[in-house]
């Protein structure tokens, strides 16, 4: 597929053809739970984005991606761009885009929509996942929900393969993996920005070689463990069930000191005696 973005050429063959599998489960939920107007996060490099503006009953809103790779991008300015995305089929289709770090700036992206697809952006935010979740509160409507994707970060490794448990640095600080979630935590961090969980699901969605193949056999077994220890991604779907502009309580994947921003019971200051959280 050609894909033009603002008239600009953008290979994604090789991309769309990695993720293939995790898209079509990602629509299948989307459409399962309504579709709608919806804002898709990290749309860069807008594969996954090609395929919401042909689903049928999908409206993307906006996008929410980045447009400057900054070495360090603890603060960028907010930006909205007009884009047109061109998919070859002479109807280019035309949206929003919103450049911004999305867990140091709160924003709105117009109306509140039904739907916020965050695939595959969680783990790599730095330090405040939750001023993430946050946004995506604002902008969505009552009831409307999120679907999220992550690596699984409790899958078992492979025992004869050594290497770092970490990814390579990169000259960009939001181009590698900073963190990875297990489920437990992952949907801990969701119910404190105002959500309800509706699904909790494991994915194996890449292809797997050689003898690790075994691990999918595994996973099919099925039972939380082996899908806890098997399973490549995490699924999430959630409900926003309140406004929120601050998390209710520290998650549990957070450190517990003070210094934290945007959560009840917790001291802003750096200060140690500020707050008692043990």
């Amino acid at each position: 597929m050609t894909l033009r973005v603002n008239g600009e050429v953008v290979p994604v063959d090789r991309y769309s053809q990695f993720h293939a599998r995790r898209f079509d489960q990602t629509l299948d939920l989307a459409r399962r739970h309504g579709g709608g107007r919806l804002v898709e996060v990290g749309g860069h490099p807008w594969a996954m984005t090609a395929r919401l503006v042909r689903e049928p009953g999908i409206e993307v809103a906006a996008t929410v991606s980045a447009e400057e790779v900054s070495h360090w991008s603890d603060e960028l300015p907010l930006k909205r761009t007009d884009y047109e995305l061109d998919i070859g089929d002479g109807a280019p289709r035309r949206f929003f885009n919103y450049s911004a770090n999305i867990e140091r700036t709160d924003f709105s992206v117009g109306d509140p929509v039904d739907m916020v697809l965050a695939c595959e952006i969680i783990e790599h935010v730095t330090r405040s996942p939750h001023r993430m979740m946050l946004n995506i509160n604002r902008w969505l409507k009552p009831g409307g929900l999120v679907i999220l994707t992550t690596p699984n970060g409790a899958q078992l490794e492979n025992p004869f393969r050594v290497r770092p448990k970490m990814p390579a640095y990169r000259p960009s600080v939001y181009s590698r993996h900073n963190y990875v979630f297990t489920m437990d935590g992952l949907t801990d961090l969701i119910e404190t920005c105002g959500f309800e969980i509706v699904e909790a699901n494991f994915w194996s969605p890449y292809e797997r070689k050689g003898g690790s193949n075994l691990y999918r056999l595994l996973y099919r077994l099925g039972g939380r463990y082996m899908k806890n220890k098997f399973a490549q991604t995490l699924c999430v779907v959630a409900r926003k069930v309140e406004d929120r502009e601050t998390a209710s309580r520290l998650p549990r994947c957070y450190a517990r000191e003070s210094g934290w921003e945007r959560i009840d019971g917790v001291a802003a200051e750096s200060d140690p005696a500020a707050v008692d959280l043990h």
